[in-house]
């Protein structure tokens, strides 16, 4: 078979139309976080730029580096990409897009924690204060931990899935896409390094899942008793935008996430589920990056005044809060 081998033009026509407007949206995001002044965003801003390159690299990295071509039943994908063209291989690429998604979600915790430190006063004094250093912390050790562990045991992991497809080459003979070097077969618990990686995702998602809830809600209740009125608008709203990328990406990348777990258990009969998850995974960073500018008043103020949608007072005003 020809491993390079596109995937179906309809996945192809729904990852990269997207370009046509998630393009212009990152522009505009970074636009004005590069250029904006205001107080508030003395330090945040440093957050959200890291953000949004992130979002922007990843969905770069889908659509021209990785271009996935999903191999149903069996949970494989063969990487027909840039990267596979250049000469790299489908482990390095596969725990390269594992390790994105990692740091992915250390990015949300640590917004978190910058915002939690940001809105309550005296936050040090708060017992809650150490459920989230635990999780920040926790996401960083994992995100640093994955990242020296699939470099350390590159020449075991790469044993282990020769022989994972060996093995099951002999099961499927039709398999034929198991022979090519772009082929990525993933066999959970099969051996210490893809147990390893299965068990610290899992946990660090359920972590991120329980905490940002919790995070919330205690901001919300202690806000008001640690700031002046200003100020708490503007902590109140810089919270809502940031709750709301945090349940973007807990739908666009938690339920893509929770249907290939369920795959690497299980597989998959229908590929069209499959390449719609990795719709999902693509578009999450223009959605998240799109409810920036929207539900962020001040980068919306900046945004419509340098364009001259809105008076410039009516900017500056705004800065003051």
């Amino acid at each position: 078979m020809d491993c390079l081998e596109p995937s179906p033009l309809i996945f192809r026509i729904f990852t990269h139309s997207i370009h046509f407007v998630s393009l212009p949206t990152y522009f505009l995001a970074l636009f004005s976080l590069f250029f904006i002044k205001s107080k508030v965003f003395v330090t945040y801003r440093y957050f959200l730029l890291w953000h949004v390159f992130e979002n922007l690299f990843f969905e770069m990295h889908s659509d021209f580096l990785l271009a996935p071509a999903i191999q149903p039943p069996l949970c494989a994908i063969r990487t027909t990409g840039i990267l596979t063209q250049l000469g790299m291989s489908s482990l390095v690429q596969f725990y390269w897009i594992a390790l994105v998604m990692q740091y992915t979600a250390t990015s949300v915790s640590e917004m978190f924690y910058f915002r939690y430190k940001a809105s309550i006063l005296n936050y040090k004094t708060y017992r809650f204060t150490y459920f989230i250093k635990f999780t920040v912390y926790f996401t960083r050790c994992i995100s640093i931990f994955d990242t020296f562990f699939v470099i350390l045991t590159s020449h075991d992991a790469h044993r282990f899935q020769e022989e994972h497809k060996a093995t099951f080459l002999k099961q499927n003979p039709s398999a034929h896409f198991l022979t090519c070097e772009n082929s990525y077969l993933f066999v959970p618990f099969s051996d210490y390094v893809s147990t390893s990686i299965m068990i610290l995702w899992i946990a660090e998602c359920v972590i991120i899942f329980l905490s940002v809830p919790g995070i919330t809600i205690f901001i919300n209740l202690k806000i008001s008793k640690s700031t002046s009125k200003n100020t708490w608008k503007v902590q109140k709203q810089l919270l809502k935008s940031l709750v709301i990328q945090a349940l973007i990406h807990s739908f666009t990348m938690g339920l893509p996430n929770l249907m290939f777990t369920y795959g690497f258990f299980f597989g998959y009969a229908s590929e069209t589920i499959a390449y719609g998850a990795f719709v999902f995974i693509t578009y999450h960073g223009f959605v998240s990056t799109f409810a920036l500018i929207a539900f962020t008043k001040p980068i919306r103020d900046y945004l419509q005044s340098t364009f001259n949608i809105k008076k410039r007072a009516t900017h500056r005003a705004s800065m003051t809060f």
